[in-house]
């Protein structure tokens, strides 16, 4: 058996699954209506509208079975909503897929199956409308069609079921807001603040006992007149304190002179809407309400009274936004039943999440906490029923639940808050103190009420966030198009997408589609034409991509569309059209660039092969790897590697393999390359891991021909075996005969004669140099030079690099101090060592003035001692320092020539440090001298 796979966007289907808000409902006739139609016309026993839950499918309607639901792991219908197009099982029975499947061994003994998936209306798969056999059969084209038809009628009363509860709920919570104004007969006013002009409607002067044209003409002093003088500061205070923001609005209970003279109660709210440019108050608007009977009446019946004038309030005032309205309502509840704590909870299972509070005093409690239910008050609720409400925990039958030692309240009402029939969360307001007292009826009901508009705020809220996302997601345009005999078509329904992709509105094209067609490019409209008319007499799906005029460029769109030929032989298309632009651009662009890429490839002047990572088959190789090997491309890409590469091969497959696992690539390595005809030619070897789109892992391995640099590195080392024997030799022999000349060891010679003779000893001791310093070079670079490490002191050390130079500082007039430090060992080849340092000093006496001093100094830090040579010479020039260890490297300056050098000083130096282990750098600025500097590491205590 095989259990279905989930879909790659699962999370995303299951949400839209539970915004359809049909698992575990009722049985509707719209839906049985369907089965029970599928069922008599297809001649099954079983017919089902199913939907694909987290782990089961359930069965909205069905036909045929007594049981609701069954494990998704064992379905058809998960097989089924892996695809758009309908899934048919012909004889389950043969099918490895479900020829072990419980349901086809056992009842209900499937053998037969076909199911259209169900689309949400932003396209994703719910579930399916399917039927059932319990014999093998076949499903014709006919057939597929009628039952794909049938699904899209489910799938309209799925869409037409949202909808119609939106909008139910939209005119339900528009009929309450109308009927809690009308029913509160409360006087209306409104006030430019600026100018004073104020408009009251017939029931405000009512409560004064007057007609509004008594009163006329009204202003801001018409209520003035009317106020009892002691209300007018407190009136102002709390006017004042709106204006200033503190206030959300303008709430205050007056008296007002009454005609017959005694005074009555009002409640005056009102709240600014509009402000001037500067942020003064413009227009406010407000309500009068009279509250003498309110205020007349008992004690108990004030309570009534502020519990139902804060609904009220919630009721008409229901600007801003949800969380506004929703803090707005917790603050008035908190002060009304005066507790500290007011909190509205989401619950999800047994997850228990605040998602509003109002609590001044506890500030750890915010929103998006997270608890079980099991440790909140709430799991109390639950269980009780509509409301729960406890004046003292602790004196309670529920002092011994977890909640009350975890949580630690002692007073707590709650109602819970139910949106669209399905518990949302909890209203709660609570106290870690004693209430004092029973709540009163009032207050539970207060609290039960609130709940309700708590509801009444959220549902929407979630509605409103559903339909956005949905009217945001919708692709493009949905279309009916109708094409009849005589050719003529229209669009008898389009949604407001049509505008964005043809820019013609959905008026334009009700009666006559040709003005759609004028906006498809010239060079598509023909391939267009031609699959419209295909689709129309197949009777098969239409999908096309071409380009539509937009603006003075073109865009790329996709369309598909079903057909259906109509009793008067015209064909209605069913469908949406889509931007694909950036899709189809990027697209192309990705086409024309791996085209470019394949053009590399072939023209690489270096060996490319591609092969597959798990099982090493080759995949692909360019020209430039043929050509050396001598193979064709077929035999190349049958080769084993170990073909390839018969020198050494499990080595170099072991250190590749590890190196790609690690880094995700190998090499260089340097091989011999077998060839067609057995020969071998050198290569060097290196390789990239990466992965393509699918996932799949692919070695890119570069192969270079490296015979014409062996044959280089061999003409080198013969030019240096060259310089080494040949030249070395004779040129030692000249330059001690000239020594020799030149010390008077053939006696006086002619002043002139002595002058050539010195000129010709100094350029054989350059040219001794250089050579010297080559073959050191070389000797270096190739690691054949090799290196003594060992523990030794630095000073004595540097006293003898000092020691040996200091002829050379006394001819050049220049004074070498060597600053001590107490003596350390350093880890290092002291032969080494003192070659690096006296290039590095020579170079500071060489380019030091007459009477100069170069100071030598020690310093330690990170294991490491740094020695650094510092000059008072005119420093290194800033275009020069980043070639200044490069070899045969010079800087230009007007006495260069009378320096020396052969350029190759500081080469050395580096790469003697480099095989030290240890580095080497300078700091300089121009005309201010320059500090060359080594570290070297120290040696470790034993």
């Amino acid at each position: 058996m095989q259990t279905p796979p989930l879909p790659p966007n699962e999370a995303e289907r299951l949400r839209a699954l539970e915004q359809t808000r049909l698992l575990d409902t009722a049985a509707e006739d719209r839906f049985d209506r369907l089965t029970r139609i599928a069922r008599r016309l297809f001649d099954v026993p079983i017919a089902l509208i199913t939907l694909v839950d987290h782990d089961r499918q359930w069965f909205k309607s069905c036909q045929g079975l007594t049981t609701p639901e069954t494990p998704r792991a064992i379905s058809f219908c998960g097989h089924a909503i892996l695809h758009s197009e309908l899934f048919v099982v012909n004889d389950a029975g043969e099918d490895e897929r479900f020829r072990d499947n419980p349901l086809v061994t056992c009842e209900p003994h499937i053998r037969f199956y076909a199911g259209a998936p169900l689309h949400s209306d932003d396209g994703y798969r719910l579930g399916t409308l399917c039927v059932i056999d319990r014999k093998p059969r076949e499903f014709d084209r006919e057939q597929r069609m009628l039952l794909r038809d049938l699904a899209r009628n489910a799938e309209r009363e799925i869409s037409l079921r949202q909808s119609a509860e939106t909008y139910q709920r939209l005119r339900q919570s528009e009929r309450r807001a109308r009927a809690a104004i009308e029913g509160t007969r409360v006087g209306t006013w409104q006030w430019n603040i600026q100018t004073g002009e104020t408009v009251f409607n017939e029931r405000w002067a009512e409560i004064c006992g007057y007609t509004l044209s008594e009163l006329e003409p009204v202003d801001i002093q018409t209520w003035l007149n009317l106020a009892h003088p002691d209300d007018l500061e407190e009136s102002e205070a709390r006017l004042n304190a709106h204006f200033e923001g503190a206030t959300d609005e303008y709430d205050c209970r007056c008296r007002m002179r009454h005609k017959s003279g005694r005074w009555v109660w009002v409640h005056d709210r009102g709240r600014v809407f509009e402000w001037t440019a500067d942020g003064s108050p413009l227009m406010m608007y407000g309500t009068h309400a009279d509250i003498t009977e309110e205020m007349q009446t008992l004690q108990r019946m004030e309570q009534q009274n502020r519990a139902l004038g804060i609904l009220n309030d919630l009721a008409i005032n229901s600007d801003g936004s949800l969380n506004a309205r929703v803090s707005r309502a917790l603050t008035k509840a908190r002060e009304f039943l005066d507790l500290p704590i007011a909190i509205v909870s989401e619950i999800n299972g047994d997850a228990y999440t605040i998602r509003w509070v109002e609590a001044p005093d506890a500030p750890d409690i915010t929103p998006g906490i997270t608890l079980p239910v099991s440790q909140t008050f709430c799991s109390l609720l639950l269980e009780h029923g509509n409301h729960l409400a406890i004046e003292h925990m602790g004196n309670s039958r529920f002092r011994h639940h977890d909640c009350y030692r975890l949580q630690g309240l002692e007073s707590y009402i709650a109602a819970p808050i139910l949106v669209g029939g399905q518990l949302y969360g909890t209203l709660n307001l609570s106290s870690p103190e004693p209430h004092g007292k029973p709540f009163t009826e009032t207050e539970i009901t207060f609290v039960t009420l609130l709940a309700k508009w708590l509801a009444s705020q959220i549902e929407p809220h979630m509605t409103s966030r559903i339909l956005s996302k949905l009217a945001e997601q919708a692709p493009g345009v949905l279309y009916q198009y109708r094409q009849w005999p005589d050719g003529h078509s229209s669009f008898p329904f389009a949604s407001t997408g049509m505008t964005d992709i043809y820019d013609v509105t959905p008026e334009q094209v009700v009666s006559d589609a040709s003005v759609v067609f004028d906006q498809i490019h010239p060079d598509d409209l023909p391939r267009v034409s031609q699959t419209i008319q295909y689709s129309g007499q197949a009777l098969e799906i239409w999908q096309c991509q071409y380009r539509v005029r937009h603006g003075e460029d073109w865009k790329w769109v996709e369309g598909r569309a079903s057909p259906e030929r109509l009793p008067d032989d015209s064909i209605m298309w069913h469908g949406y059209i889509v931007d694909i632009d950036d899709k189809k651009r990027t697209q192309l662009q990705l086409q024309e660039s791996e085209e470019q890429l394949r053009r590399l490839f072939e023209l690489s002047p270096i060996g490319i092969a591609l092969t597959d990572y798990q099982s090493g088959d080759g995949l692909a190789v360019n020209e430039a790897l043929l050509r050396p090997t001598g193979y064709n491309r077929e035999s190349f890409l049958a080769l084993r590697l170990e073909d390839l590469i018969p020198e050494d091969f499990d080595t170099l497959q072991t250190e590749a393999l590890e190196a790609l696992r690690t880094t995700g690539r190998f090499g260089p390595f340097e091989r011999n390359i077998a060839r067609a005809d057995t020969s071998t030619f050198p290569a060097r070897i290196q390789g990239l891991l990466i992965h393509n789109s699918s996932g799949r892992s692919l070695i890119w391995t570069l192969v270079e021909d490296i015979s014409e640099r062996r044959k280089v590195e061999q003409m080198k080392n013969d030019f240096i075996a060259t310089i080494s024997h040949e030249l070395r030799t004779p040129l030692t022999s000249i330059a001690g005969s000239l020594g020799l000349i030149a010390g008077g060891a053939l006696g006086d010679l002619p002043d002139k004669v002595n002058r050539m003779i010195a000129i010709a000893a100094r350029n054989s001791d350059q040219l001794r140099l250089l050579i010297n310093d080559l073959l050191d070079m070389d000797k270096l670079v190739s690691g054949q030079m090799s290196m003594t490490l060992a523990d030794y002191p630095a000073g004595p050390l540097l006293e003898r690099v000092i020691e040996q130079l200091h002829t050379y500082s006394v001819e050049r007039g220049v004074e070498v101090r060597l600053h001590q430090e107490p003596s350390v060992l350093i880890y290092t080849d002291a032969f080494r060592l003192q070659q690096a340092l006296n290039n590095l000093l020579s170079n500071a006496i060489k380019f030091s003035q007459q009477g100069g001093i170069v100071d030598v100094l020690q310093s330690q830090h990170d294991g490491k001692l740094r020695i650094r040579v510092r000059d008072q010479g005119p420093g290194v020039p800033e275009d020069f320092q980043p070639r200044l260890f490069e070899k045969f490297a010079q800087a230009r300056s007007p006495d260069s020539q009378s320096r020396g050098g052969t350029g190759l000083g500081l080469a050395i130096t580096r790469e003697i440090m480099d095989q030290l282990g240890g580095q080497v750098g300078f700091q300089a600025e121009p005309g201010e001298g320059t500090v060359f500097w080594l570290e070297v590491p120290l040696a470790v205590p034993a």
